[in-house]
């Protein structure tokens, strides 16, 4: 493999932050001094309690936790040796499965893999003021088969207990030609870390790009000048050492309304950029953008599958004989055609290794779909072109690194009639222009020849609309009984269409029954399930038999029934994260109450108007009444899909007032002429 690099004079690390991350720098700086751990040795003193972490919820904690990355040569191959040495204090019954550890390894398509090359462990448990230890032996190791490429290494430690503390130590070898960059080290878990640490020594052969990412600071960041023997024969190798490492990390908790905590964990990550050996050629591994957009449109399962398709010419026929003059209705039906005769298999990908085969089998994942539907709308000459992307459980992608790995999904991108158009075919009852919830997810890149290739916005124009309207009559027994009309547009409304259509309308109200077990139905009548353009509307007719309470001669009444908000979202004070909803959002509630007679208002709630800042939403309440009935309007509107952490104190209040004043109640008073 040596013949494919030659020499670089000298090593380059580039470092930068996505928009999310802390900023900081690879310098020297003042420091938080390291423990000093020494593997195999715990006193007493190491069952305190921690200094640093104050967390009654934790299960565990990571009291040390360090990984050491160093490249060597084997018999003329390059190899990557990572060490693992983990310590961790098992705090409840909970976390003793932490004392069981899995660590997995990969096997390239020929004959090389990747193997656990030692592994050491012990489990330490205090005795009044002795520390007793116990051994791992081959007897708690265990290798499972997972897949023709992954093999999972186990071992479980030895009288794991409450109060225990577990410490092993394990070195994973790495053939270069199976991966050519360091595993992501990850600074923060879903338990507290006291301290997380990562060294890695690279020589001057390879030009790595560094990327930081996470909301937490750096204890230390450090790098040094040194030398490692690579090649028998050949000098030592001018080297830089890196070292990283995060102080008292706290729990990551899965707040409401995240992406996926890859987006947010405080992580190093590597990508190889280019490599080098003595008497070789450079061979580069990263490129920019638009040395990856060109590759990716010459390679055969991406850039082959979205040429003109012969198999495809008939169905365009077809959709040009039934719209001759009306572009977007032929971009309809072609739309239509294929999420209608292909079946999603429900896994993702950018690619297909052939659309023909997929045509014919009436079945095929996102890319093959996707890039079907690319095909055929060339067919029908529309100006579309693929966009690939990251779906939301995938993770953000970032715009600094042309980083092919970042992509796990693609769409079709349309401009004509002066729009600009996405589609998505993998499912069968979306409103076209509008894609799926799991590809909300901020940017994507659309490909294109000709150096057309950019970013694109992922930023739905649709919403997420909610519109509930009521009348309603209140019985002097505390009964309201009358109807409520919900309607559901844009997102609200694809979920459930989804729904309905997926289970059935017996079992769509069933569910619904169940998550309003107050109401008592007579019948539900459900309108615009075929027409995708309109809005999803149930019509409810219902009693709410508790619909008020009494004291004395006062009668207090619930306006907002059952639909009112009575738990904030957003518990935490503070919050460094940002609040993704996905979409923007616009709930309305309002409702007409008759009064029953001989009852007189004595109190309304306040009217409330809480707008945030920039025109970011708004919320407005508001009671009124003219002769013996009440008018209820709610209206909840967040125009933003994010929301960041500097946004995120006035949107806590803003959910704060609404649970407030969703808990408010009208007070009715009994007139004279009732209590005769």
């Amino acid at each position: 493999m040596h013949t494919l690099f030659t020499r670089v004079s000298q090593l380059a690390v580039l470092v930068s932050f996505c928009c999310l991350y802390t900023s900081s720098t690879l310098a020297q700086s003042k420091q938080t001094p390291a423990p000093v751990v020494k593997f195999g040795r715990v006193s007493a003193s190491d069952f305190a309690a921690s200094t640093g972490l104050q967390d009654s919820t934790a299960e565990a904690e990571v009291l040390y936790d360090s990984g050491n990355v160093r490249f060597d040569v084997n018999n003329n191959d390059i190899w990557m040796e990572f060490t693992c040495h983990r310590r961790v204090r098992i705090l409840k019954k909970s976390a003793l499965s932490r004392g069981t550890v899995e660590v997995p390894t990969f096997k390239a398509t020929g004959a090389d893999r990747e193997y656990l090359a030692s592994v050491e462990g012990f489990t330490y448990n205090l005795n009044g003021a002795e520390v007793s230890s116990d051994k791992l032996t081959k007897a708690g190791m265990v290798s499972e088969k997972i897949s023709d490429k992954v093999m999972m290494e186990k071992f479980t430690l030895p009288n794991v207990r409450e109060g225990s503390i577990v410490e092993y130590k394990y070195v994973i070898r790495t053939p270069f030609g199976i991966n050519h960059n360091p595993r992501t080290w990850t600074f923060q878990e879903d338990i507290p870390v006291c301290w997380s640490e990562y060294n890695i020594t690279i020589p001057n052969y390879f030009y790595y790009k560094i990327i930081m990412g996470g909301y937490l600071s750096l204890a230390i960041q450090d790098q040094e000048p040194t030398t490692v023997d690579l090649f028998q024969g050949q000098p030592s190798a001018p080297s830089v050492k890196y070292r990283f490492a995060v102080a008292n990390a706290p729990a990551f908790r899965n707040e409401k309304y995240i992406t996926t905590k890859s987006d947010y964990l405080s992580k190093i990550d590597f990508e190889l950029a280019s490599v080098t050996i003595p008497g070789g050629t450079i061979r580069n591994f990263s490129e920019g953008w638009e040395a990856m957009d060109k590759t990716l449109l010459t390679y055969e399962w991406f850039g082959g599958q979205i040429k003109r398709a012969p198999f495809l010419r008939d169905i365009a026929t077809l959709i040009r004989t039934q719209h001759p003059t009306d572009s977007l209705a032929r971009l309809s039906a072609a739309y239509d055609f294929v999420r209608k005769s292909i079946k999603w298999d429900e896994s993702n990908s950018y690619g297909s290794t052939s659309i023909k085969k997929v045509f014919e089998a009436k079945k095929g994942d996102a890319g093959d779909i996707n890039l079907l539907l690319v095909a055929l709308l060339r067919e029908l000459d529309f100006e579309v072109y693929p966009v690939i992307l990251s779906t939301r459980s995938n993770g953000r992608i970032s715009e600094a690194y042309a980083l092919l790995r970042q992509f796990n999904y693609v769409v079709a991108h349309v401009q004509t009639n002066g729009q600009t158009i996405l589609l998505d075919a993998t499912d069968p009852i979306i409103k076209m222009g509008m894609l799926p919830t799991r590809c909300l997810n901020t940017t994507g890149r659309l490909i294109a020849p000709d150096n057309q290739s950019r970013f694109v916005s992922l930023v739905p124009a649709e919403r997420d609309t909610e519109m509930l309207t009521g009348t309603f009559t209140i019985a002097p027994d505390g009964e309201a009984s009358g109807k409520l009309k919900h309607s559901r547009g844009g997102y609200s409304g694809w979920a459930a269409r989804t729904a309905y259509l997926r289970d059935g309308e017996p079992a769509y109200l069933t569910a619904l029954r169940k998550k309003r077990p107050q109401w008592q139905l007579t019948k539900s009548e459900i309108t615009g399930v075929e027409d995708l353009t309109n809005s999803f509307e149930v019509v409810h007719t219902l009693v709410v038999p508790e619909a008020y309470s009494e004291a004395g001669d006062r009668m207090y009444l619930w306006p907002m029934l059952t639909e009112a908000r009575t738990e904030n979202p957003f518990k935490e004070v503070d919050r460094q994260y940002p609040v993704d909803f996905g979409t923007a959002i616009d709930e309305l509630y309002m409702t007409t109450f008759t009064l029953p007679e001989g009852y007189i208002v004595e109190e309304l709630p306040k009217p409330a108007i809480l707008a945030l800042p920039q025109q970011g939403g708004r919320f407005t309440y508001q009671v009124t009444q003219t002769g013996n009935q009440l008018q209820v309007l709610s209206r909840l509107t967040l125009r933003k899909p994010v929301y960041f952490a500097e946004e995120y104190p006035t949107l806590r209040e803003l959910f704060a007032l609404i649970v407030a004043k969703h808990a408010e109640r009208v007070v009715l008073k009994r007139g004279e002429v009732a209590k005769k």
